[in-house]
């Protein structure tokens, strides 16, 4: 049970979020804690201020319950944040007025017992999850598509704009040796992606982002972008030398992600074409076989390595049963 002082304080400082009109008995959550609605809920409250994940699933009279729907908020310090549901597109939206808004906000301590406390035993468990998403990464792939970003469905009315995996996998004029290197080595690939950003922390943004909106937004496609990232930072030979610090903050990034899915989720989601397991063997290799790797890096790895082969009893030793590159394949279904 959370103590009286941090009550009081994140009750004084965090956020409040109301969700007007939601339907009763509707799935409504915020990063890892979710509520099912009653008749007088209207929101969420003591928001530690940062990054989060609201989402929510709307049930009929039926009592059918529709597909989650989600999307990221940027919460500053004493946020009043106001969404009302609106029945005829099945949302929560934004047309509070300003003046609706205010009269929420001078009623906070009478509307608390409405209120769900935010989860605060989980802000720990959030934060190693989302720590590099800023406000920026999220308006970018919310947002509309543009030149730089690639559109990809997801939920009915819903697109998120993923960055686009470029179809060229090697440099311009490249001879024959070259392709066949970056045919292997996806450093190129990975340098196009960085370049569509401000700074590489936002490309490894966008893999925390794609990371929760499967695992608890429950969009597939995410997923699928997800494993295309694992990929390309794992095979990313050159980079291993280049910006060791990249693939640190990757693997250490990756370490929390393993943490949190069951030992058997990718046993039943991809174990007849054993992705993960292939693809970290690359970077395993990649990184504890080179010589002039980063020291740091290689220690880092090698605890990465020991703990997924534990965790998930996974035979990293093993002679892969195909020789063929995992990158050739993704690269040629992009195409």
């Amino acid at each position: 049970m959370m103590d009286e002082r941090l009550a009081n304080k994140l009750f004084e400082e965090g956020a409040f979020l109301f969700l007007l009109d939601i339907p009763i008995g509707s799935e409504v959550g915020i990063d890892f804690n979710c509520w099912r609605t009653a008749e007088k809920f209207k929101g969420i409250k003591m928001i530690p201020p940062g990054v989060h994940y609201i989402y929510y699933s709307a049930v009929d009279k039926q009592g059918c319950v529709a597909p989650r729907t989600g999307f990221f908020y940027n919460f500053n310090k004493k946020d009043v944040v106001v969404r009302r549901w609106n029945p005829e597109i099945e949302e929560v939206i934004d047309n509070c007025s300003h003046e609706e808004t205010e009269v929420l906000k001078a009623n906070l301590k009478n509307l608390d017992k409405h209120l769900g406390p935010y989860p605060f035993e989980m802000w720990k468990k959030w934060l190693s999850l989302s720590s590099k998403i800023t406000a920026g990464v999220i308006r970018k792939i919310e947002a509309a598509p543009t030149k730089l970003l690639a559109s990809r469905q997801t939920n009915p009315g819903t697109a998120l704009n993923f960055t686009e995996i470029p179809k060229n996998f090697y440099p311009k004029g490249s001879n024959a040796g070259d392709i066949t290197k970056y045919s292997m080595d996806t450093s190129f690939v990975l340098e196009q992606m960085l370049s569509l950003w401000e700074s590489p922390s936002e490309l490894l943004a966008e893999l925390q982002m794609v990371f929760l909106y499967f695992v608890i937004g429950q969009v597939y496609s995410a997923f699928e972008h997800w494993k295309h990232l694992i990929n390309i930072f794992c095979s990313a030979d050159e980079m291993v030398i280049k910006n060791p610090s990249l693939i640190l903050d990757f693997i250490g990034d990756l370490y929390f992600q393993m943490q949190e899915v069951p030992t058997d989720f990718f046993v039943d989601i991809i174990s007849s074409e054993n992705f993960l397991v292939k693809t970290l063997r690359v970077l395993f290799t990649n990184v504890l076989e080179n010589y002039v790797a980063d020291p740091q890096l290689k220690k880092r790895t090698l605890q990465f390595k020991q703990f997924v082969t534990q965790r998930f009893q996974w035979d990293f030793e093993a002679e892969p049963d195909d020789e063929a590159p995992v990158v050739v394949e993704m690269m040629e279904n992009d195409m």
